[in-house]
């Protein structure tokens, strides 16, 4: 009775869930998992793969981790998050992460993808960072923001791939000598890699020795 009284509303399609929930079970169940990677550099494939195209080009981070595709509900639910304020996807974002953890190495410290001034006091919480400090609190290792964005940067989805590049070179800066540190950097969307790629050659320019990437979802380019 209590949950006839005091319901929610599925974040994807608006059908009436239980209070304590966020999706219904037939739009969890459209959740699309990457089944498929490279087994070199854990970039999401069709079909498994010793090597793929991604291990061929010029890149800074050693591996990816990416659990999802940015397809229907994640692509619904993290565009909420950053363009309409909806923090009630947050808690599906923790859903999600903690029931779908991968195997990875041990790092001396985890960080993120920074943002923008203004877009963080939009969205009030910056997505990369929370799923850092989810994956923090899951691997019992310090989550620290290692990466200052210097520049301004148009929205990466609005440009075109060479256009990606340009637009993130030289946007972050470390914050400090980083000797020697395995790190595991985090964002919540990847298409062609060119963020990660700036801010794990940021990295490993103060002295990391190795740079793994997290990132919740992989998009369509």
């Amino acid at each position: 009775m209590f949950d006839e009284i005091f319901y929610s509303e599925c974040l994807y399609c608006s059908t009436a869930v239980m209070y304590r929930e966020t999706i219904c079970e037939a739009c969890f169940s459209e959740i699309k998992k990457v089944i498929h990677r490279c087994r070199l550099c854990g970039y999401p494939l069709n079909v498994e793969a010793e090597v793929c195209k991604n291990c061929l080009e010029s890149k800074y981070y050693d591996k990816l981790f990416i659990p999802f595709w940015y397809t229907s509900v994640v692509k619904s639910v993290l565009k909420k998050i950053k363009f309409r304020y909806n923090i009630k996807g947050y808690r599906l974002i923790d859903e999600l992460v903690r029931k779908n953890l991968m195997k990875m190495d041990r790092y001396d410290v985890i960080t993120y993808v920074p943002s923008t001034f203004m877009r963080r006091f939009r969205r009030f919480v910056h997505p990369a960072e929370y799923i850092a400090n989810i994956l923090s609190d899951i691997y019992m290792t310090p989550c620290e923001p290692l990466l200052k964005r210097v520049r301004n940067t148009s929205y990466q989805w609005r440009l075109k791939k060479k256009e990606r590049l340009k637009n993130v070179s030289e946007a972050f800066t470390p914050k400090k000598e980083l000797f020697d540190l395995k790190i595991l950097l985090v964002d919540d969307i990847i298409t062609t890699g060119a963020t990660l790629n700036e801010c794990a050659k940021m990295l490993k320019g103060a002295g990391a020795r190795k740079v793994d990437c997290y990132v919740l979802s992989k998009g369509l380019f």
